[in-house]
């Protein structure tokens, strides 16, 4: 068994619209480390790629012998069901981070959503908010969970919701409360890359931007 591969970074979700702006500005930087993937890719967005079956506990606990481990995967209602969305969004999520914790990384950091919380009346905030709630029956030394509100970016698949929520986004961006505000991926995959890196154990909430009240720790 492989030992965790120091100062590497993994990434999860890599092909999405956030993932792949995480692994452009990894690969910029000349980070170590790899995108997780299902389908063969030599690379992400420049950031090598490796590949593996997801259902394989074994193969995926070594593709995360990494000190930090970023999280963007996440579907969507209308692609895969509601069945489809609690699996990747809240179970697959808890599954890879249970094989990180497995595999001794240091810090998980993940993609969640703003309004997140298991008695929102909305499904797609209810399922997020179970996934961060059952992050913190698992055994990581740090877990940075980041609340984006709507992302403006370019995306693989149509979505007219978040279509429309872009073009309408610079007009009422002004009067809405900062963590309401839509923000770019590129925006979300910095800050996403800038947790991972050392930081405080503990489990960590973050609204976007960061900075002031907007980061708290859960676990006190």
């Amino acid at each position: 068994m492989s030992e965790v591969d120091s100062g590497s970074i993994a990434v999860l979700g890599a092909t999405g619209a956030v993932g792949r702006a995480v692994c452009r500005q990894l690969a910029a930087e000349g980070a170590v480390g790899y995108a997780v993937v299902r389908r063969p890719l030599d690379s992400v967005e420049g950031f090598p790629a490796r590949q593996i079956d997801f259902a394989n506990a074994v193969a995926l606990t070594d593709a995360l012998r990494a000190t930090r481990v970023i999280c963007c995967l996440g579907t969507t209602q209308a692609k895969s069901g509601r069945d489809g969305l609690r699996a990747v969004d809240r179970d697959l999520v808890l599954h890879c981070a249970e094989r990180a914790s497995r595999a001794g990384a240091e810090v998980f950091t993940v993609l969640s959503a703003v309004g997140a919380s298991r008695r929102s009346m909305s499904f797609y905030s209810r399922v997020k908010g179970e996934m961060e709630i059952g992050l913190s029956r698992i055994r990581l030394d740090t877990v940075h969970i980041v609340r984006p509100s709507l992302l403006l970016g370019d995306r693989e698949e149509h979505r007219p919701a978040e279509a429309l929520g872009q073009r309408i986004a610079p007009l009422v961006n002004p009067v809405l409360p900062t963590r309401y505000r839509a923000i770019s991926v590129e925006d979300v995959a910095k800050a996403l890359i800038r947790l991972s890196g050392p930081s405080a154990p503990g489990i960590w909430l973050h609204e976007l931007p960061l900075g002031g009240r907007r980061s708290r720790r859960l676990d006190h």
